[in-house]
């Protein structure tokens, strides 16, 4: 396998997933003015609640299939005949799976239990409701198939593939709902144009990657259903890893909600929509990398190792702190226009969130590193330690600091995830004759002391606001040259080859002119 062909897909998986985040964020410059102006605070807090609850209640769903990918990567490519064999009953068992699920969730929102639990108003529960029970179905009617097709195919190199038909459905399903908002439909009559488009995009994706599916001859008529059920018990235990991490990063909303009423709970996720599409951005980084990073780790190939973690802190360096200080400087401005004045922007909120974001994507590579290799104990053990800190947190500060107490909290939460994520994973690759990159983590850890430095300093001397932002982009420019000096001279190659191809062509030319004069 060619290294050129390797970088090839990481950095094309890589762009397709920020590519993603940009179209989301996009659309959420134009989507939430558009909900605030036609949608009552409470309608809009509903379609809040209906896709952080569709996230937490498919947590065993998502949980059994993230656990079949990680073992079609641990099996690997020359194991074609195994991994159809694990493909076709996990295809089954999680269609069986899903059906369950779905009947416990028109059971818990039939009954009005949901409604309840989350407190919502009479007058807005039964679209709510119907929203809901939408929502899942078409989960249940896509996500179950494309989810798994996506995941048996990433062995074989087709991760793009699924990574651009994401950035294609985003757009498509965001301009189906907002598009309904604007011609005036309610909760009910956007949820149906959302999941009208959702179900078309997922099918004809799912027709596609049939397709290839069967060509890798990775279809098998052999159902060895003890086996499927064996797995999905087995991920039992990454469904509650996922439900936890679900609870302290989406589920904040509902603690919220009882603790500082709707307006509160609005405001927070409004001020949170940048930092939570970066966070979900940073989670899919690692997934173009994963397929390559496990080869790596089989082979215990060091060098190329640390190449797959470079992309993840070279994001961090080149895009993520400069485009928080960035914003952190333009967001007193901007965010009254985009939320109509509604909303009061909270300049320590905003920071604390981005700071979180941060944190979580320096703490990446670990995470792909534990992940991978399916240590699903210590997942748990430190997912259940972060839980304790961020919900405990949110409940002891939240009455003394208001929702900047549940920033504050989340930010505690990822410190220590970061801590223990890097713990565990400095003694597998120990284990396994590996090593941990510190001096280059260390360096990359650098750029968050300057994007927390540089965004409070532009909070508390507003007056000098545009320089508290240059003086920061010129230490972070420091820090990246430090972390690019460190870098192997394998990862220097393959970012320089990819960088190379967003440059005219004139320039590229005059480029290679000058490394080959030096080389």
């Amino acid at each position: 396998m060619k290294t050129e062909s390797i970088v090839k897909r990481v950095v094309s998986g890589s762009l397709a997933s920020w590519m993603r985040i940009a179209v989301t964020i996009f659309s959420q410059i134009i989507a939430v003015p558009i909900y605030l102006h036609y949608w009552s605070i409470e309608t809009y807090g509903a379609w809040i609640l209906v896709q952080s609850i569709v996230s937490f209640l498919t947590i065993f769903d998502i949980a059994h299939h993230n656990y079949l990918g990680n073992e079609f990567l641990k099996t690997g490519r020359q194991n074609r005949s195994e991994i159809a064999a694990m493909f076709s009953t996990g295809m089954l068992v999680a269609f069986i799976v899903s059906i369950f699920t779905f009947t416990i969730i028109c059971i818990l929102a039939l009954s009005g239990t949901i409604s309840q639990w989350v407190g919502i108003s009479a007058a807005t529960a039964q679209p709510f409701e119907i929203a809901l029970l939408l929502t899942c179905g078409t989960w249940v009617l896509t996500i179950t198939f494309t989810g798994l097709l996506g995941r048996v195919l990433n062995p074989f190199g087709y991760f793009p593939l699924s990574a651009w038909s994401g950035v294609l459905f985003a757009i498509i399903s965001t301009a189906a709902s907002v598009a309904a908002v604007y011609f005036g439909a309610g909760l009910v009559a956007t949820t149906i144009a959302t999941c009208v488009a959702t179900f078309i995009c997922h099918s004809m994706l799912a027709v596609i990657l049939f397709r290839i599916a069967r060509q890798e001859k990775l279809i098998s008529a052999k159902f060895e259903m003890a086996k499927g059920f064996s797995r999905f018990h087995a991920s039992l235990a990454l469904g509650v890893q996922s439900g936890l991490e679900i609870l302290r990063q989406q589920g904040v909303r509902f603690i919220l909600l009882p603790l500082s009423g709707m307006g509160q709970m609005i405001a927070f996720a409004t001020m949170r929509t940048g930092a939570n599409l970066a966070l979900q951005g940073v989670g899919t980084i690692t997934a173009p990398l994963m397929p390559e990073l496990m080869a790596f780790l089989v082979n215990r190939d060091q060098p190329r190792t640390e190449s797959a973690f470079s992309v993840i802190w070279l994001m961090l360096c080149v895009v993520l702190v400069p485009a928080v200080l960035v914003v952190q400087y333009l967001a007193p401005t901007l965010f009254p226009i985009w939320t109509q004045g509604k909303i009061e922007f909270d300049p320590v909120l905003f920071a604390l969130l981005s700071l979180a974001v941060l944190v979580y994507a320096l703490a990446q590579p670990a995470i792909a590193v534990v992940n991978g290799n399916n240590l699903i104990r210590e997942q748990v053990a430190i997912s259940t330690f972060a839980t304790v800190i961020t919900v405990g947190g949110i409940y002891l500060l939240v009455p003394l600091m208001g929702v900047r107490g549940a920033a504050l909290a989340l930010l505690t939460g990822e410190v220590g995830t970061l801590l223990l994520y890097v713990h565990t994973a400095k003694k597998w690759l120990t284990g396994v004759g590996m090593r941990w990159p510190t001096s280059a983590f260390a360096t990359a850890s650098l750029s968050l002391v300057v994007a927390g430095l540089g965004m409070f300093s532009i909070i508390f001397f507003q007056s000098h606001a545009g320089l508290c932002l240059m003086l920061a982009l010129v230490a972070q420019v420091l820090v990246l040259i430090s972390y690019w000096s460190q870098l192997p001279l394998i990862a220097r190659e393959a970012a320089t080859t990819q960088a190379v191809r967003f440059l005219p062509q004139l320039l590229r030319k005059r480029l290679d002119k000058t490394v080959g004069s030096t080389s």
